[in-house]
């Protein structure tokens, strides 16, 4: 027992990794979930495609908007659900447990650790990263979506890299940074980062081996996105490797998330009954006064939505800040809601000492260390940031900004000493950082109280139970 119990100390994301494992197949069946809702059903009913003829046929799933790889990872799971006579949702908790596990006790940890250097993350830090993203996110992993898998084989890419030095590494590399392009279709924008960290060559080898890396990076991107490629050109004739999201010919769906995004400060779903309809629809009447003056029904180019942010700066960062904050404002651990008018302050509150901790210790400890040891580490950043920045301009919500969350949850969890910092700074730090705190907080109060009070004809209340007024009858809820 003595030599496992020291074999496993040494594996702190393994035994992580289990013990996360464990808690979450504890508590996700114990919750009042009973089925698949909206997108959760829609990709489970999408790997029930595959199968549809009776046997495995690839080409027999399509959809224009989502890629072809989370609905072939979950098909054969569709098929042992018939066979063991489960429902769909208890194969999807098994799922997220192991999705959860993966990303709280090893992948975070490990980007951490492959950024940073030095050792190993503890157990103990693990699981407190592992904690917040419980408290925060724990009702996400009841469902078959697309976020944490996508972050997580983006995560795994940028680990290859950093830690590989070798074509294999590359590979694999290039596999998973595919596949999260091909599971959320917005880090595509994370691409440039990613091919700039595989280019610079890793420590002792020569300037041309960062050479071979890309192309291994390429090559194994490619096994992934030629499905894609194939399927694409099959069923609606268009020869592109990238999850295509709008019909050619149609609107297109990124243009109407602009809109969407000047109309409103935030989107939520819920799957209760004490709101009239399942989209929770947060307005913004300064951004939908900006929309309308433009006399325009719809953009029909990406140069529409950019004169009119040049000729509205101030109003446009307006709309971004509001995007960002409520992004940022995590009032529900999950996806789909199942009471709206509840009090929701304290999950509000840890989450604002969660955003102010995680800012002061990635605006602090980067002084700490050499600028040539941060070109990584900025690509890093980069490829985690930019796709938050893109999904900035559209109807957000806050599963949009999860690579942001994470980063500020790792960066409390890893890398906080609060009683060494507090024993060794001056009273003057003290106080500006007690202030920054509270000022932190009261703000995030302010500004969250202001937003629900815009959820369309029925503003809530963080602090109590109720709406503040009467609910609009369903037949005529909708926003626009």
């Amino acid at each position: 027992m003595k030599q496992i119990w020291a074999w496993l100390h040494k594996q702190p994301g393994l035994l992580a990794v289990v013990v996360i494992g464990i808690i979450y197949c504890t508590y996700l069946p114990s919750t009042t979930y009973v089925g698949l809702h909206h997108d959760s059903r829609g990709y489970w009913d999408f790997a029930e495609k595959y199968f549809e003829t009776g046997r495995f046929e690839f080409l027999s799933y399509f959809n224009i908007q989502r890629g072809y790889l989370f609905p072939l990872l979950l098909s054969p799971f569709t098929q042992l659900v018939v066979e063991a006579k489960m429902l769909p949702i208890e194969m999807t908790r098994y799922l997220g447990a192991a999705t959860a596990a993966l990303v709280f006790g090893w992948a975070g940890p490990a980007l951490w650790q492959a950024v940073k250097g030095g050792p190993a993350v503890s157990l103990g830090r693990r699981l407190l990263f592992a904690g917040l993203g419980f408290v925060l996110w724990r009702d996400y992993f009841n469902f078959s979506l697309t976020d944490f898998p996508a972050l997580f084989a983006l995560a795994a890419s940028l680990i290859a890299l950093l830690r590989g030095r070798g074509v294999v590494s590359a590979v694999l590399a290039g596999v998973a940074v595919a596949a999260a392009t091909n599971m959320r279709p917005i880090y595509q924008v994370a691409l440039p980062a990613v091919g700039l960290l595989a280019l610079v060559p890793p420590l002792g080898r020569a300037q041309w081996w960062g050479l071979v890396r890309g192309g291994a990076l390429v090559l194994g991107a490619a096994a992934v996105l030629l499905p894609q490629a194939y399927t694409n050109s099959i069923h609606v004739n268009v020869r592109s490797p990238w999850v295509l999201t709008t019909m050619p010919g149609q609107p297109s769906l990124f243009l109407q998330q602009l809109e969407w995004g000047l109309r409103t400060q935030k989107y939520e779903t819920t799957v209760g009954s004490d709101y009239m309809q399942a989209g929770m629809y947060f307005m913004d009447e300064r951004g939908k006064a900006m929309w309308e003056a433009t006399g325009l029904t719809e953009f029909s180019t990406a140069s529409q939505y950019v004169q009119l942010c040049l000729g509205r700066p101030w109003r446009s960062m307006g709309v971004w800040q509001r995007h960002l904050f409520n992004a940022l404002d995590v009032q529900y651990p999950t996806p789909y809601i199942q009471e709206v008018f509840v009090p929701t302050w304290p999950l509000a509150w840890l989450n604002y000492s969660l955003i102010f901790g995680g800012l002061l210790i990635l605006l602090l400890r980067p002084w700490q260390r050499p600028r040539a040891s941060w070109v990584r580490p900025a690509l890093v950043l980069l490829a985690l940031l930019l796709p938050c920045l893109l999904a900035l301009l559209t109807a957000i919500e806050c599963r949009f900004l999860l690579p942001l969350h994470l980063l500020l949850s790792a960066a409390v969890a890893f890398g906080a000493t609060p009683l060494r910092w507090w024993r060794a700074a001056s009273a003057r730090a003290r106080g500006l950082v007690v202030a920054g705190y509270v000022a932190t907080v009261v703000s995030g109060f302010s500004a969250s109280a202001s937003a629900q009070k815009h959820l369309y004809k029925a503003p809530r209340d963080i602090w109590h139970t109720l709406p503040l007024h009467e609910l609009l009858p369903a037949e005529e809820a909708q926003p626009w």
